[in-house]
């Protein structure tokens, strides 16, 4: 049960320089140190940016955009999961990393690429613990946008969210110009699981999925599922047929996004 409202609120109250205090500490904004090349740093927002940016003022009504993150906010998926696993765990941000370790024929590990701290978060555990609440809810109460994702067994936690896209381009097979498209925005779910005991953070993005409710949190459904080695049951099987139906039904081929895609 979303309400673009209370944040807005809530956004204006704080200020977009608070806001992202608290972004970058969460690790937004900057590389993950994935060690990939080219990893995108994203962008975090203040009115120093923009000035310097546009050489114009902060305007009080971008803060109700930022709150919701929209406006200037540009993430990647691999900074949403790191976030979520921060979120999940009590707040200590990892790096992420591609090669677990290196052993030798003989068993000597000669690489390490797990457990190290970028950021431990300060914040309360009473707010943290709201925030908990919140994002078990999205997953498990019958007013959450990803109610219909989840599965007997185990319970998860997670948030749906939504990227706008500008607009795309697709080539028409008669003529082989491209042509505009109505923009389909792109859907975002995020997520952690167990609740209570999280062992794995996922993040994904459907490109013009339209809906991380119902786009993209299925498939974070199924890759938990997997991983905690869960069977199928009857629930999985429901929301399966009806992503199926969904994702039948967009259209085919590759498109080339014109113009920002905001989270």
């Amino acid at each position: 049960q979303s309400c673009d409202v209370f944040f807005y609120q809530v956004g204006e109250s704080l200020g977009v320089d608070r806001l992202a205090n608290y972004a970058r500490a969460m690790g937004l904004g900057a590389p993950t140190q994935l060690n990939l090349d080219q990893e995108s740093h994203g962008l975090i927002p203040t009115t120093h940016w923009k000035r310097k940016r546009f050489n114009e003022p902060w305007q009080g009504g971008e803060t109700l955009n930022i709150a919701i993150g929209q406006g200037y906010n540009l993430v990647t998926p691999i900074q949403m999961a790191v976030l979520a696993a921060a979120v999940g765990n009590g707040g200590i941000l990892y790096c992420p990393y591609l090669i677990e370790s290196v052993q030798t024929v003989d068993g000597r590990i000669t690489f390490s690429g797990g457990g190290k701290v970028a950021n431990r978060l300060t914040i309360q555990p009473e707010t943290l613990a709201q925030v908990h609440q919140g994002l078990w809810e999205v997953v498990n109460s019958p007013k959450g946008t990803a109610f219909q994702s989840r599965f007997s067994g185990v319970e998860f936690s997670g948030k749906t969210g939504t990227a706008q896209v500008v607009g795309r381009a697709r080539e028409n097979e008669e003529n082989g110009e491209a042509q505009r498209e109505a923009p389909k925005d792109h859907a975002w779910f995020v997520a952690y699981a167990p609740s209570e005991s999280p062992e794995i953070a996922v993040a994904v993005i459907i490109e013009h999925g339209e809906h991380g409710s119902s786009a993209a949190a299925p498939v974070a459904r199924e890759v938990i599922r997997t991983y905690l080695g869960l069977p199928e049951d009857h629930m999985t099987k429901a929301v399966d047929k009806a992503l199926a139906t969904r994702l039948g039904a967009m259209p085919e081929g590759p498109a080339e996004m014109l113009g920002e895609s905001r989270e």
